[in-house]
């Protein structure tokens, strides 16, 4: 624990505590101050409520996804290019951190009121929808949602059903519904 720090340490904590997690568990305050090796009104200082850590670690995740979907991007790639970087970049954030995938995915219903939403998800659904627009500038009726439900499709079922036998990985999967939805054939990179 570096001091000073302890605000970022209990986030951090908590985000490893979700992160291998099957099924979602949301961490603790106790959990987490134990993780931190602090007391429990230590933790209080810093999250007066369940509510408070449960958003501080929904906004921690966010970003770091952004962030990592953002540094796939090339600039200079062509549209087709960095929207199947996008696609690779998805299917490795998810199936790399599937406690933290589910909890900022498909945690809603559990957190309730302590759901956060944010813009980030907005602002990079237009930026999607942009380079299917540049990809198919004669009107393609895919939207960035359409690709949202395919990934988020294969990422989830990957997550929640780790034992099945599956036919092909996942990023053949989505190069299938990319190439189907006439956006381009270049395979996704990410096997397994």
């Amino acid at each position: 624990m570096r001091p000073g720090y302890l605000y970022d340490d209990l986030v951090a904590a908590a985000i490893k505590l979700a992160s291998s997690r099957l099924p979602l568990a949301i961490p603790s305050l106790r959990s987490v101050a134990r993780e931190c090796s602090v007391s429990a009104a230590a933790v209080y200082r810093h999250f007066p409520s369940q509510g408070s850590l449960n958003q501080a670690i929904i906004l921690t995740i966010d970003t770091a996804f952004v962030a990592e979907l953002g540094a796939a991007l090339d600039p200079a790639g062509t549209p087709l290019e960095r929207l199947h970087a996008l696609a690779a970049a998805y299917l490795d954030w998810g199936l790399t951190h599937p406690g933290l995938y589910q909890l900022r995915f498909e945690s809603a219903d559990q957190l309730g009121r302590d759901f956060v939403r944010t813009e980030a998800a907005d602002d990079l659904l237009e930026h999607i929808d942009q380079l299917v627009r540049a990809v198919d500038p004669e009107g393609s009726e895919v939207t960035a949602e359409d690709l949202w439900t395919g990934l988020h499709g294969v990422v989830s079922l990957r997550i929640h059903k780790p034992d099945r036998r599956w036919q092909t990985d996942p990023g053949a999967q989505v190069a299938k519904l990319l190439r189907a939805w006439g956006l381009g054939a270049a395979p996704v990179d990410k096997s397994s």
